[in-house]
């Protein structure tokens, strides 16, 4: 849970490097053989930054049971299968329904030594050859990034208008559904209409 609303993400990979410190490897492959605008970037920077935010939080016992419940609309009270019974009980476990594997599963990550993540990285490679392109490493700052996501959230949750991309990602609105009635492109096009007739005039 990350600013009232439940969030699931898919870190790619997990490993620690040799001074000891939890890297998280994010693998982004390209068309091109160069690395993505700023525009793009920015967008793989957040995503790698919420990865943190989940993770640290899991591994710090901050996710509630009830939270997990109620987001996923569960059933803690559900018996448990009489095969996964039999492998619990194989392990040395002794729960009878998925609240009690769900219950067992945050505490074991509460009590565990998983330490939050350290260092963040992105590394793309090419498409078609799978040639490395290059890596970069992310920064962090949480009061940042938990306010671009309360940014970003008070759209999905009716509280501000869309907002047009910036102009370096306006190919996104060749793909876009809602081309034919974006405000945004209208408006840039008049801007770019008026503009044009103003220097045709001088």
């Amino acid at each position: 849970m990350l600013e009232g609303v439940f969030l699931v993400g898919v870190i790619d990979e997990l490993h620690y490097s040799h001074k000891g410190e939890l890297v998280l490897s994010e693998l982004k492959t390209r068309g091109p053989r160069s690395l993505p605008g700023r525009a793009q970037e920015r967008s793989h920077h957040f995503q790698v930054r919420l990865y943190k935010l989940l993770f640290d939080s899991m591994v710090r016992g901050l996710l509630e049971r009830d939270a997990f419940v109620q987001s996923l609309n569960l059933r803690p009270e559900q018996p448990l299968g009489s095969g996964v019974m039999e492998h619990a009980q194989k392990l040395g476990l002794h729960v009878h329904t998925f609240g009690g594997v769900l219950e067992l599963a945050l505490m074991t990550l509460s009590y565990s030594e998983l330490p939050a993540i350290d260092v963040l990285k992105i590394e793309y490679c090419h498409q078609g050859s799978s040639d490395a392109i290059g890596t970069r490493e992310v920064s962090f700052d949480e009061a940042g990034v938990r306010a671009e996501l309360r940014n970003h959230l008070s759209y999905w949750i009716g509280q501000r208008e869309p907002r047009g991309v910036d102009i370096e990602e306006a190919w996104k609105c060749r793909s876009c559904s809602f081309e034919e009635h974006c405000e945004w492109r209208r408006e840039r096009a008049e801007n770019a209409t008026a503009s044009n007739q103003t220097k045709r005039f001088k």
